[in-house]
């Protein structure tokens, strides 16, 4: 039978998603103005309700919220994310990803195809050392625009960008906040999580890539009209785009070091970097400065504090211990099994309930079931397949990802209908057998590395 503090904490987290897709709006009393809940308010207004309950340590699940366990640390993963959309928002007010895709398609040239699978490689690159919902949001109006005048279906263009942003995002630790929260939470350095997951993140990439091709071949023309641009011409600030490239990749390299080289986190460096760019921006660029503050992800820090408010209420009250029992028997049998089921139904999972939901959620059950049963292979097969399932998650529903639902708005304002159902139609085709790929390329990876004996 259930308890009360499950009930509520159940409760609380199925509104919170409610919430989140819904966004209902209310009238503001003895005014004209509306409020809406969005994916920042919901998570927090759900869960001061939830701490409410007199059976629930309303001041433990609090703590725990915003500092979090010796695993999971909420406040370096909203420091890292906000730091790093710093340095990618400032880079892209300079011009330099717009250069950067213009000049990709004027290589292309006439070729439709070969602009297609530009694109898609394009985006597939940029998502691994950015963000993939900084590349998503940026490429599309690029997309948008070329589509537009050269007078071709934007469907397949947008469908494959969309797509390689999140599949190559699991290549490095930075590539998805998802990939951030994981790692942090199994502690794996960044040297370690590219050298499980780039090779398979590649592979995926690739079979995406020629599952698209098959599939559009016939809706992509063979020769098509390509606006008289000149990439230079969209390159605002040339100083600042050298400056930001070269903080960006100061970045990367300092975190990709031991820890123990750098006595410093990876939040600690991005934040560190970002207060460079920041500093920059006043001094030389001040005009700038406002424009991509007011671009921040802010919504972000609420938004993830009040998930794991409700994450750890459903922790506390029995729901994860369940659940950890059943992937523990999973990842018991064959690894090729574990991988691929435990990624499906992350997969599933995110695309019901978001992705950064189902990593949270995930990641605590993931801990509780390799308490019942550890083995160094276990951990490799559930955290690996928790990124899978959290990065291709987005692929099969619009509902997977904030860049989904925001990519969506995007879309339907330029006049681009995809719907929901015609999104998923193409996800569910598709992923299953990229999904099947990775698992399988990383069980081969982890049987090698079994076989010389070498694992994390």
């Amino acid at each position: 039978m259930l308890s009360g503090s499950a009930v509520a904490a159940l409760l609380a987290f199925v509104s919170t998603i409610i919430l989140i897709f819904k966004r209902p709006s209310f009238r503001i009393p003895f005014t004209s103005k509306r409020l809406q809940i969005d994916y920042g308010s919901a998570p927090l207004l759900c869960a001061l309700a939830l701490l409410a309950t007199p059976s629930l340590p309303a001041l433990t699940l609090l703590r725990e919220g915003i500092f979090g366990c010796s695993y999971i640390r909420p406040y370096s993963v909203v420091i890292l994310i906000l730091s790093l959309s710093y340095i990618c928002i400032s880079l892209d007010c300079t011009g330099f990803f717009k250069y950067i895709s213009l000049y990709i398609v004027k290589v292309a040239g006439s070729s439709g195809m070969r602009l297609f699978i530009y694109l898609f490689l394009l985006t597939s690159f940029l998502t691994m050392f950015t963000s993939n919902d900084v590349v998503i949001l940026t490429i599309t109006y690029i997309v948008l625009y070329i589509c537009t005048y050269a007078g071709v279906d934007p469907i397949p263009y947008l469908l494959a960008q969309f797509f390689a942003a999140n599949i190559l995002s699991m290549g490095l630790y930075i590539g998805n906040p998802t990939n951030i929260v994981i790692a942090d939470a199994f502690g794996i350095t960044f040297i370690e999580f590219a050298r499980w997951m780039l090779l398979p993140a590649v592979l995926a990439s690739l079979t995406c890539l020629t599952l698209l091709i098959l599939i559009f071949k016939r809706r992509i023309p063979r020769r098509i009209k390509i606006p008289n641009i000149n990439p230079q011409d969209s390159l605002e600030d040339r100083g600042g785009a050298i400056f930001g490239l070269l903080m960006l990749g100061g970045m990367l390299f300092l975190i990709s070091l031991p820890t123990e080289w750098t006595d410093a986190q990876p939040w600690i460096i991005a934040l560190s970097t970002a207060l460079i760019m920041v500093s920059y921006d006043l001094l030389f660029r001040s005009s700038r400065t406002g424009m991509v503050i007011r671009s921040m992800p802010w919504k972000i820090a609420p938004f993830l504090i009040g998930l794991l408010i409700i994450i750890e209420t459903l922790s506390f009250s029995g729901w994860t211990n369940f659940l950890a029992t059943q992937i523990s028997y999973s990842l018991s049998r064959e690894p090729v099994i574990g991988i691929f089921g435990l990624s499906f139904i992350s997969a599933l999972g995110a695309g019901l309930m978001n992705n950064h939901t189902m990593t949270v959620f995930f990641v605590k059950t993931i801990k509780e079931s390799l308490a019942l049963q550890f083995s160094e292979r276990d951990q490799i097969v559930s955290t690996f397949a928790l990124v899978i399932g959290s990065n291709l998650g987005a692929n099969y529903m619009l509902t997977g990802s904030l860049a989904g639902l925001m990519w969506s708005k995007i879309l339907s304002d330029k006049g681009v209908e995809i719907s929901f159902s015609k999104f998923s139609k193409y996800g569910f085709m598709i992923m299953p057998v990229v999904m099947l790929a990775t698992s399988l390329s990383l069980t081969v990876m982890l049987m090698l590395n079994l076989s010389n004996g070498i694992l994390l």
